[in-house]
C-alpha cells in the first residue's frame, strides 16, 4: 500500500472507531416495526417531525428507510445536521434516510463523531 493510501485508509478507520464509539453511547435501539406501525395509524407523527419537509422542486418528502431511538443529545446534534427527528412514546426517534450498511458508515455520523472528538 501507498503511503498515501495508508493514511487515507489509516484516517477512515479512526473515523468509523469514532462513529461506533458514539453509537455505543446514544443509539439505543432499532425501532422500524414500531415506528412503521405508529406512522400507519397516525401519518401526522412524521409529517411534525423536524426536517422532514417536502422538497419545493418536486413536491416529494424524504424516504425513510430506518427508525432508531437515540439520546436526546444525539438526537439534537442529529436535527443540526438536518436529519429527520421526533417524538414516539418517550423516545426520541431518528429516522434514517439510507440502509444496508453499519451506522458508523453513515457520513452524519462520522461528521458529528469527528468534530466532538469521540
Amino acid at each position: 500500500m501507498k503511503n498515501k493510501e495508508k493514511q487515507e485508509h489509516m484516517k477512515n478507520k479512526e473515523k468509523q472507531e469514532q462513529a461506533s464509539r458514539l453509537i455505543e453511547r446514544h443509539v439505543l435501539h432499532n425501532l422500524c416495526l414500531t415506528a412503521e406501525k405508529m406512522i400507519e395509524e397516525d401519518p401526522d407523527l412524521l409529517y411534525n417531525a423536524k426536517n422532514y419537509k417536502e422538497d419545493k422542486e418536486t413536491g416529494e418528502y424524504p424516504e425513510i428507510f430506518e427508525f432508531w431511538a437515540v439520546s436526546e443529545w444525539l438526537g439534537d446534534r442529529l436535527e443540526e445536521k438536518g436529519e429527520i427527528i421526533f417524538e414516539m412514546l418517550d423516545f426520541i426517534v431518528w429516522g434514517r434516510q439510507c440502509t444496508g450498511q453499519a451506522i458508523k458508515l453513515d457520513e452524519v455520523i462520522q461528521e458529528i463523531a469527528e468534530e466532538l472528538k469521540f
